[in-house]
């Protein structure tokens, strides 16, 4: 029996962007991720936060330990609700907002199982170039 596979899948988009006065507050991406359940969505934007709550300023180190330790489980809630969420930080001049949105991720095909053509037997990659 042969199965099809969605091709479209339910998953979340997690950015982390940063603005700062000097830049004329135009946002700047440092990071993305998509995932597949809510869980992963906030745990991204958790792990982010506790490896940069140690340099942050006492103000924005309370919003952040808030978020955390019980803000976090709103935030689940709300993503697994189809709600798109965010966190904002103010550190010094520099804003700090994590996003996480619910999307549509394309299925990608795998190569496994499938019997390739007998050309790429002939390609020698990068590296076995070395060799």
């Amino acid at each position: 029996m042969n199965r099809t596979m969605p091709v479209l899948l339910r998953g979340y988009r997690c950015e982390c962007h940063t603005s700062h006065p000097t830049n004329g507050d135009t946002s700047t991406l440092l990071g993305s991720a998509d995932v597949d359940t809510a869980l992963q969505a906030v745990r991204w934007i958790r792990v982010a936060l506790r490896t940069l709550s140690p340099a942050l300023n006492s103000e924005a180190f309370e919003e952040a330990w808030q978020w955390l330790s019980e803000d976090h489980h709103d935030a689940l809630q709300a993503l697994a609700q189809g709600e798109p969420v965010s966190f904002t930080l103010q550190q010094g001049p520099t804003t700090i907002q994590w996003t996480a949105r619910p999307v549509q991720l394309l299925q990608l095909t795998t190569r496994q199982g499938i019997n390739l053509p007998a050309c790429t037997q002939e390609y020698s990659g990068p590296a076995r170039q070395r060799e």
